[in-house]
């Protein structure tokens, strides 16, 4: 299913296949949740299938896209960690590189989606550098990633880049509805999701409504010198902790609008329980804070403590409600 928000970037990649301009390399940049693997899939189908029509259409009827429905096509290869929140290794690049180098078994091209392209260690990125700048015939490598800025800049200059924009909000809002989720919910769920209609959905039919505000009210908790962050990072490390950290952002991105345009939240509830923040810290705190916190998103998988991560931004959320507060060091307990 193409999504009407990805019309404008299939249209230019489709161009470039049906002109016989495609790179050896695409990196295809995005928000979470908007549906780059949807481009990259139907662009791997049109390249695969014998018999694609004029929009890059797979015909649903050949062997190749026989092979493709039942996802054992042998020149179609996705990397991903072995583990969710965890990195690629560079074993399984050197596979990935061994098998793009040997001769296409249908005759026609052969096709690599890395996802999150951002999930590769440097060993792992250091080795795919020499596919990339030695490409054989007929080899497409699409790396599709949330967080370009994370992936080396040797492997950046070597692909030609695709950035996928976020919907405009009627336009997800639209589409929420006509997946059978009501008017409040979709608009709940987008700006929880800061606009992606893919995780919105997701998010919808997790129905973790309950979670996300004891996690709020974690944070008004820690904020206000009620709750030890300390337990409080132990509790998120054992549930959904990369979810948490997203929730956190957003709430973070709805202070930043209450204050620079008073907007406050449109959930009532969510507003009452900012209500004191908003009072207490500026904006540049709270712009620093969410760097902090965007980066120990981008840093997931990366080996780091993910303990002494949470603890070391719960306490910084603590400071700011009384700076005057000492600081414990992180894992102190």
């Amino acid at each position: 299913m193409m999504f009407s928000w990805l019309t404008k970037a299939w249209q230019q990649l489709d161009q470039a296949r049906t002109q016989g301009r495609l790179p050896h390399a695409l990196l295809i940049k995005g928000q979470q949740g908007i549906g780059k693997h949807v481009l990259a899939e139907r662009l791997a189908s049109a390249l695969l299938c014998e018999y694609p029509d004029h929009d890059g259409q797979a015909c649903g009827d050949c062997q190749a896209c026989g092979w493709l429905q039942a996802g054992t096509h042998p020149d179609l290869f996705k990397l991903q960690p072995e583990e969710a929140g965890k990195v690629i290794k560079i074993d399984q690049v050197r596979a990935l590189n061994t098998a793009l180098a040997m001769t296409s078994h249908a005759g026609r091209y052969k096709v690599a989606i890395i996802q999150p392209a951002d999930a590769m260690n440097v060993n792992a990125a250091n080795s795919l550098l020499k596919t990339l700048e030695e490409p054989a015939a007929n080899t497409l490598l699409m790396l599709l990633t949330a967080a370009p800025g994370r992936l080396p800049a040797t492997i950046r200059s070597r692909c030609q880049q695709l950035a996928v924009t976020t919907p405009d909000v009627p336009c997800a809002q639209q589409w929420l509805q006509e997946e059978g989720i009501d008017a409040d919910s979709s608009a709940r769920y987008l700006e929880l999701a800061n606009g992606a209609p893919l995780l919105a959905r997701q998010m919808a039919g997790r129905d973790d409504s309950a979670l996300r505000d004891q996690r709020l009210a974690q944070l008004q908790g820690v904020f206000a010198g009620q709750l030890d962050p300390v337990q409080a990072a132990k509790d998120w490390l054992e549930n959904n902790e990369q979810q948490t950290l997203e929730w956190w952002r957003v709430w973070l991105q709805a202070l930043l609008r209450w204050q620079l345009a008073a907007q406050p939240p449109a959930e009532v509830d969510v507003a009452q329980k900012l209500q004191q923040i908003v009072e207490t810290v500026d904006c540049r705190q709270l712009f620093d804070m969410r760097d902090l916190i965007t980066h120990a998103l981008n840093a997931a998988g990366s080996g780091l403590n993910r303990q002494m991560v949470l603890e070391d931004l719960l306490i910084s959320w603590a400071r700011l409600a009384n700076p005057a507060r000492p600081r414990i060091a992180a894992g102190d307990g």
